[in-house]
């Protein structure tokens, strides 16, 4: 269905809200909280996480807590993929602003592990529902030398493999793992700007907008690293990143104080509405909550268009969203956290909303 190139928005819309069903409610969460990693395991087992949960419990010897990462990471990209193959034209490129977020989390795996030493026997468990394949970065981390990689990602020719391989290049050159990073992630953005751009219409501009605003996030996160270490020895300077939906990179450099940085943007709004204290809060609690105002953002953007792109953004950020939890909940009951604490850490963007699609 995929290689049609009519957009079928009604079709795959209408699909979508069929499995809303699928995902784990809010309360489930909370109450696995209080259990044990063997009761998530058990739960798991009687999910949609079952099939790709077995198939891992038969073929690995991992821990509690590797079963339980490796199967529902690949059974999250199962169901993206699965999505994926619904849609056909526009949606299908439009998915693209959540696919190739597995694709830019792969290279940097790769980039980091090429930069700083790593054994090609221990590969990472990728993220399998980008448009490049799992074993593409394998070939990649078996390179023995970064050239080989580069020339690899020469080859293949998807405009994140290039991106990839400007960055290996600029490894070769000398420059450093952040600086590195930074000409992925800009050739990165600049491609998907310019893609989405091209597509046009309203579903391009959410696509933009989910982009944007993931960048404000990053932008977010060196600025508050910038103001920590004000004062400190000079250190390597990170610039801010382009494509940024709401925060500009003028606002940016000028702002003194998080209010100043968000107002008058729907970030502030957002955070605001959570009850946060902006000239209060720590970095790291005004990170978290920035982050919780994204998922939220997204989760409920389906309402903008109930017959547009926005419907598929809002699934798919639900399975990511999903899948982000069960880690939180693997993670702490693996650690022995109390359960209040861990319940704290999930993320419910339905809390403060009744409303069904």
């Amino acid at each position: 269905m995929s290689s049609n190139n009519s957009p079928n928005y009604e079709y795959l819309n209408s699909r979508l809200r069929a499995r809303l069903g699928a995902f784990i409610e809010p309360d489930s969460l909370r109450q696995l909280a209080r259990g044990t990693i063997r009761e998530l395991e058990l739960f798991l087992l009687d999910s949609a996480y079952a099939e790709s949960y077995r198939a891992n419990l038969v073929s690995s010897g991992a821990s509690p807590l590797g079963r339980i990462e490796t199967a529902v990471s690949l059974g999250i990209a199962k169901r993206i993929r699965e999505t994926v193959h619904l849609a056909q034209g526009e949606p299908r490129k439009l998915m693209r602003v959540a696919t190739n977020r597995s694709d830019l989390h792969n290279a940097r795996l790769v980039l980091r592990g090429l930069a700083l030493g790593h054994d090609p026997l221990k590969k990472p468990t990728w993220h399998a529902y980008g448009e490049l394949r799992p074993d593409f970065f394998d070939s990649l981390w078996n390179s023995e030398k970064v050239v080989d990689a580069r020339e690899k990602c020469l080859s293949n020719g998807d405009p994140l493999a290039l991106a990839l391989g400007e960055a290996l290049e600029a490894r070769q050159r000398g420059e450093s793992l952040p600086l590195a990073e930074r000409t992925l992630l800009n050739a990165y953005l600049s491609h998907q700007d310019g893609y989405f751009r091209k597509i046009g219409g309203s579903g391009s501009k959410t696509a933009l907008e989910v982009m944007g605003r993931s960048v404000d996030l990053w932008n977010l996160g060196i600025w508050f690293r910038k103001r920590t270490e004000k004062g400190k020895p000079p250190h390597e300077s990170i610039p801010f990143l382009q494509f940024g939906k709401w925060l500009s990179v003028e606002r940016l450099q000028s702002a003194d104080s998080v209010r100043t940085l968000v107002s008058g943007t729907p970030w502030f709004d957002e955070v605001h509405n959570l009850g946060t204290d902006l000239d209060a809060a720590s970095p790291r609690v005004l990170q978290r909550e920035f982050n919780f105002a994204f998922w939220r953002w997204q989760t409920f953007l389906y309402r903008r268009n109930l017959l547009g792109f926005e419907v598929a953004v809002s699934y798919l950020a639900r399975l990511l969203l999903e899948w982000q939890n069960i880690n939180i909940l693997a993670v702490g009951l693996a650690l022995g956290h109390n359960p209040e604490g861990i319940a704290s850490r999930l993320i419910d963007v339905t809390e403060r909303e009744g409303a069904k699609w």
